[in-house]
C-alpha cells in the first residue's frame, strides 16, 4: 500500500499518454473527457476506501499481515496491477465514443458494428484505441512499468477489457455475468454476516 515513485521517463510518457487519450475524447454532451475524469476520481476514491484497513478488528492495532490485507480488500490490496487497471480503465473507457448508444451506433456505422460482431461496440472500440496507443514505441518505459512479462501483460489487458466491458449496462449477457461474479465474490460473506448476526441476537 506504499506510493510508487515514477522515474522521470515513465512520468513523461504517462503524461503524454493521458494527454493523447484526452484528445481522443470527442466533445460529446456526456461521453467526454470531463465524464472520464469524474470516473477516474470516483474509482480512485472507491479503491482508497477498499484499501482502508481501519475497520479490521485487531487486538493491538498491530501491522496487518499480507494475508489480512489481501482478504480484507478482496485481493486488491496486494495486487498493484489490478489497482492500476481499474484507474486505467476509468481513463480510457469512453475514448473515441461517438456519443450514441450501441444500438444506434450499429445503424450509423455498420462496418464498426461488424468488426465487433454487434457486441459492446463503443466499449470494444475504446479498448482498441487505448491499447494501440499504449503499444506505440514511445510508451515502452510506461509499459515496462505496468507489466514485466507476457503473463502480466495478458493479465493487465484482461482486467482492462473486463472493466471497460462492464460499463456496457444494456447488454443482458454481460449483466448476467456481472451478477454471477458478484454472487461468487460476496454471497458467501453476506450469508456469514447474517448467520453471525442471528447468533448474536439469540444470545
Amino acid at each position: 500500500n506504499e506510493a510508487v515513485e515514477l522515474v522521470p521517463e515513465v512520468k513523461k510518457e504517462l503524461v503524454e499518454f493521458v494527454s493523447s487519450i484526452a484528445s481522443g475524447y470527442p466533445k460529446n454532451a456526456f461521453h467526454n473527457f470531463e465524464h472520464a475524469s469524474h470516473v477516474i476520481l470516483s474509482s480512485n476514491k472507491l479503491l482508497k476506501r477498499v484499501m482502508a484497513a481501519d475497520d479490521i478488528a485487531t487486538t493491538e492495532k498491530e501491522a496487518l499481515t499480507s494475508k489480512e490485507l489481501h482478504d480484507h480488500t478482496y485481493g486488491i490490496g496486494t495486487d498493484p496491477i489490478t489497482h492500476f487497471a481499474v484507474v486505467f480503465s476509468s481513463l480510457i473507457h469512453d475514448v473515441g465514443h461517438p456519443g450514441v448508444p450501441n444500438g444506434r451506433l450499429a445503424q450509423e456505422d455498420p462496418k464498426l458494428a461488424r468488426k465487433y460482431v454487434n457486441k459492446s461496440i463503443a466499449e470494444q472500440h475504446s479498448v482498441d484505441i487505448a491499447w494501440e496507443l499504449l503499444l506505440l514505441p514511445k510508451f515502452k518505459n510506461l509499459r515496462a512499468c505496468i507489466y514485466q512479462d507476457r503473463i502480466e501483460c495478458k493479465r493487465f489487458r484482461d482486467l482492462v477489457v473486463n472493466s471497460v466491458m462492464a460499463t456496457d449496462i444494456f447488454d443482458k449477457e454481460l449483466k448476467a455475468l456481472r451478477n454471477s461474479r458478484w454472487d461468487m465474490a460476496f454471497a458467501k460473506k453476506e450469508i456469514e454476516k447474517v448467520l453471525e448476526k442471528e447468533d448474536v441476537d439469540r444470545k
